[in-house]
């Protein structure tokens, strides 16, 4: 294969880094971002981003880690194209899964309710001394 095919296979969009390029796009403008702001947080050529945002090149998770954790960016949108707030995600889960975190809640709270008992207990023989 020739260098000039190769370099046109490589600029083909790929559907799916699309929509994450476009969703990545409407989040940049919608927070007022430029490219140059984005690249740099993400340690990126600014040419580099823009390939990502025409879909050409993936985002990688520890990019979209950043995105999120720096700017509050909201990968269930960016990955996905929908946002689930913490109701939408217990109601989108499994009954097993909704019991199983009920289940850990119960234990924690059975875990709390022991230690107020014996600090509780404490208190209250340190005052009949």
């Amino acid at each position: 294969m020739a260098k000039s095919e190769k370099r046109k296979e490589k600029k083909q969009k790929n559907p799916c880094n699309c929509g994450v390029g476009k969703r990545l796009r409407t989040m940049r403008i919608r927070n007022g971002h430029t490219v140059r702001y984005i690249a740099g947080i993400l340690n990126l050529e600014e040419d580099s981003y823009r390939r990502i945002e025409y879909g050409i090149n993936s985002l990688s998770a520890d990019k979209a880690n950043i995105l999120h954790k720096k700017l509050g960016y909201d990968l269930n949108y960016i990955i996905g194209g929908t946002s689930l707030s913490v109701e939408q995600e217990y109601a989108a889960s499994s009954d097993s899964r909704v019991i199983h975190m009920l289940s850990e809640v119960i234990r924690q709270l059975e875990a709390i309710d022991k230690k107020m008992e014996q600090t509780c207990g404490e208190d209250s023989g340190n005052r009949n001394n």
